[in-house]
């Protein structure tokens, strides 16, 4: 009768690749929101429509931030015009049938996202203009 020896450095070389290949599946593939420099935005257009970034000025008014994006452009960065202050953000998504645009919704269902002024900011639209935007579209901050 023949017996098999437990053999533990092929067992422990298996359950290192078993972790290294689920290390690769769940790794993000957004950068931190601690690689975009203090002060700046991003803004990724991961979605099948135009977006763009607006904001609160210093003199209370909504302003847009950086340029109007296409789908799958490349992400754009820029310096938040704040000078170090508070705002409020909004990510402006663009119909692909109409010059119209919407609001995109963003975490816990908001529209609106509080910026802090000081530290850095991302945002990537993702979805469809499909449902007048309101459904199928929305972003997420990193």
């Amino acid at each position: 009768m023949t017996s098999k020896h437990f053999e533990p450095r092929r067992m422990s070389a298996a359950g290192i690749a078993a972790v290294s290949a689920v290390a690769l599946v769940v790794a993000p593939t957004t950068p931190a929101a601690s690689t975009i420099r203090d002060g700046w935005v991003q803004l990724c257009p991961w979605g099948n429509y135009r977006v763009h970034l607006e904001y609160v000025d210093l003199n209370n008014h909504t302003v847009q931030l950086g340029p109007v994006l296409d789908p799958g452009a490349d992400c754009w960065w820029g310096p938040v015009p704040t000078g170090g202050e508070s705002s409020l953000f909004w990510v402006i998504g663009h119909f692909n049938t109409s010059s119209g645009t919407f609001e995109v919704i963003g975490p816990n269902r908001k529209y609106e996202t509080f910026y802090n002024g000081v530290t850095g900011i991302g945002f990537a639209a993702e979805g469809t203009t499909a449902s007048g935007g309101r459904k199928d579209a929305h972003y997420y901050r990193y």
